[in-house]
């Protein structure tokens, strides 16, 4: 009987630790970056994409709401700083899951 409570009791400590290592782990996964650029379409009809133009010669897709799409497409040109939380490598060109943005003031 005590060696059975041992037990059950060693077991619930494995799986509290291995539960907040998982959670711990994941904390950079979700961290918030930011990359400033120019909204732009790339494609042709009807394969468009939204994207930002960082440089000349780097483009990000945007992958985010349809109302941020929506509002981010009649702002095509401008000056906007994309918050993300996880940018796809793995495509060409990257894509980046939009979280937030912020429209930036261009001088002129």
């Amino acid at each position: 009987m005590i060696i059975a409570n041992k037990q059950i009791i060693l077991m619930l400590v494995l799986v509290m630790v291995l539960f907040v290592s998982g959670c711990a782990g994941s904390k950079n996964i979700l961290q918030v970056k930011s990359v400033v650029g120019k909204i732009v379409v790339v494609g042709n009809e009807p394969f468009t994409n939204l994207a930002l133009q960082t440089s000349p010669s780097s483009i990000l897709i945007l992958d985010c709401s349809k109302e941020t799409k929506d509002f981010l497409f009649n702002n095509q040109g401008k000056a906007v700083k994309i918050f993300y939380e996880m940018r796809d490598d793995t495509k060409t060109p990257n894509v980046i899951y939009v979280k937030n943005y912020e429209m930036l003031i261009q001088e002129t």
